[in-house]
């Protein structure tokens, strides 16, 4: 469907394709001479990117009725109950102007300077998998006076799901790989295991017998492992997931956000997926990379199999839950809340509302009275959408 219609401020009288694939299309157009040129990048994930050498003016004119939008520094995520639009200006902005955003003939004009950078992303990018979201049910363990799950709490939570996360405290910290024990919590956040370079189990043995058993289970298991706050960046932090998937036969990994830059993020997030082809990325992703709850970019989502969001936001608005934390036809990515502090009541509230978006909700180990009404309502009502389904 036709979401926008862009006009720019040079015409196309000389554009060319200078390369073309199964993964992009880019297209050369002189302006303004003396070499000046705009650059447009067509990418199969649905995202168009602009570079202009010279002052670029866009004027976008709206198609369609958002029922969700979000605004921050210029970037503007418009999304209806099939998809929408975002629009990133990555670099160069002067000025924007935008009117009647509520309305179906909505407009966006874009003033950039000389060396500009746009990202216009339309969307979704693919289809939503019903069977993985069904099949596929996620369980978190999170404990820094003990990194590593029991067989016990292995088995309980394998009767209710079969993807196994750990967190960053299997892996040693400052305090840990000098031997030191972990007392209290603030040791814990003081031990920065979720920043550390290299990724070094705590206890090997331990790692290697939950990994075991998981596996023993038919459950497959990933590791925390943090490109947002890793000491390693870009092609060494790969290689560090590269070697624990190797290693250990992790079955996947899990992020704790990317970073705060959108185009380190579509990078990284994109080289991860080479690197892992099937096997799971979950990615944390409540603020960044634009550091707001309420805008995202989901030509960067799409590329993870799940997505958590909400950390710390205790109530929010049905639109949020549809447009913000489920990823149906937005990324098609499978979204998840991030729950381990709301009130009891809440949760309770929210369970019919998230399985109607086909979001999900995780199971937390160690098993607290949250996790025990998932246990009672949730999951039963997983199950019986799925055999409707």
């Amino acid at each position: 469907r036709l979401l926008a219609t862009i006009n720019f401020n040079y015409s196309f009288s000389t554009l060319s394709v200078e390369r073309k694939d199964d993964s992009t299309c880019v297209l050369h157009q002189e302006v303004g001479g003396g070499g000046a040129y705009l650059r447009l990048q067509i990418n199969s994930d649905s995202l168009l990117d602009i570079y202009s050498c010279k002052e670029l003016n866009l004027s976008f004119s709206g198609n369609f009725l958002s029922d969700y939008r979000a605004e921050k520094n210029g970037n503007i995520l418009l999304i209806d109950e099939d998809g929408g639009i975002g629009i990133y200006p990555y670099k160069g902005l002067k000025n924007i102007e935008s009117v009647n955003l509520s309305s179906k003939e909505w407009k966006i004009k874009y003033i950039l300077d000389n060396w500009s950078r746009i990202l216009v992303s339309v969307f979704p990018p693919r289809k939503f998998n019903y069977t993985q979201s069904f099949k596929e049910r996620v369980t978190h363990h999170s404990s820094w006076t003990n990194p590593y799950p029991s067989d016990k709490m292995i088995e309980a939570a394998g009767k209710y799901t079969n993807v196994l996360v750990l967190h960053s405290m299997i892996w040693q910290g400052k305090y840990t790989r000098k031997g030191k024990a972990l007392k209290t919590r603030e040791d814990s956040y003081s031990d920065a295991s979720f920043c550390c370079f290299d990724y070094l189990p705590v206890d090997e043995k331990e790692l290697i017998r939950v990994i075991k058993k998981a596996h023993s289970l038919k459950m497959k298991i990933i590791p925390y492992m943090s490109p947002f706050y890793s000491m390693a960046k870009g092609r060494d932090f790969l290689d560090r997931v590269e070697d624990v998937l190797r290693k250990y036969e992790m079955d996947g990994v899990y992020f704790d956000g990317i970073s705060s830059d959108i185009l380190y993020s579509y990078r990284m997030i994109q080289d991860t997926r080479k690197l892992l082809g099937d096997k799971i990325l979950y990615v944390h992703c409540t603020s960044d990379p634009l550091m707001s709850p309420n805008i995202y970019c989901p030509f960067i989502d799409t590329y993870a199999d799940y997505i958590l969001r909400a950390e710390h936001i205790k109530s929010f608005t049905n639109e949020y839950l549809r447009y913000v934390i489920s990823g149906y036809n937005i990324s098609n990515t499978i979204g998840y809340i991030c729950y381990y502090d709301y009130p009891l009541d809440f949760i309770k509230k929210l369970i019919d509302r998230v399985l109607f978006v086909n979001a999900r909700f995780y199971l937390g180990l160690p098993i607290g009275e949250r996790e025990k009404l998932l246990m009672d309502n949730y999951f039963p009502d997983l199950e019986r959408q799925r055999r409707k389904r």
